[in-house]
């Protein structure tokens, strides 16, 4: 990939989040439509990882084993190592995420990146994610199940009060606290593919 098609594509998704609107009910959250270049989009689908021979780990144990997780920084794959420098870990990026308001930049993040590709029976219950964690970016690539098994942004009590469409190039954002609560119901379908950037509280 040349640097020219990496600038092109980060400067389209800066601007897809500088274009972003917060969502402050129930907690913060941000939805993006389009997330990716569609050249970039096909890119990524072009060289998903064949995750029986390139996955990187598999969910600990106590978790739910329907889940393959490729390292995109520590991978064999060239195109995803690029990309997490590129895309997810890029300055340019990072300060567009945390103008969104309710974030304040103070420095790139140190960033956690996986691609994850879930199978049938799939879900994860209701939880709020760890302390380290400070913002959380999932990009929807690719469910055979349809739109409807996206994840679902709950209360404390379990109930569900929206669910994200799980469509190709759609993303959310969440700022993570004690009141980010969310889950993902059992899937029924049999291939679910998508990128999940992770920016932590500490700074590089």
């Amino acid at each position: 990939m040349s640097a020219i098609s990496w600038e092109k594509y980060r400067k389209y998704t800066v601007a897809k989040l500088q274009q972003a609107t917060v969502e402050w009910e129930p907690y913060w959250h941000v939805v993006i439509e389009d997330t990716l270049d569609p050249e970039l989009y096909e890119l990524c689908m072009q060289y998903w990882p064949n995750m029986a021979t390139e996955m990187s780990r598999t969910n600990p144990e106590g978790f739910n084993q329907n889940r393959a997780i490729y390292i995109p920084e520590s991978g064999s794959i060239d195109f995803w190592k690029e990309y997490y420098h590129n895309i997810m870990q890029h300055t340019d990026v990072q300060q567009a995420v945390y103008s969104l308001d309710g974030l304040e930049y103070k420095g790139d993040r140190w960033t956690t990146s996986s691609l994850w590709e879930d199978y049938r029976g799939y879900g994860v219950n209701n939880h709020y994610d760890g302390h380290t964690i400070n913002t959380a970016w999932q990009i929807y690539m690719f469910c055979d199940g349809g739109e409807q098994w996206g994840t679902s942004v709950t209360d404390e009590q379990d109930n569900e009060i929206k669910r994200f469409p799980f469509r190709p190039n759609f993303s959310w954002l969440m700022r993570v606290d004690a009141y980010s609560w969310h889950r993902c119901d059992p899937i029924p379908c049999n291939l679910r593919q998508s990128i999940m950037t992770r920016y932590m509280y500490k700074l590089l």
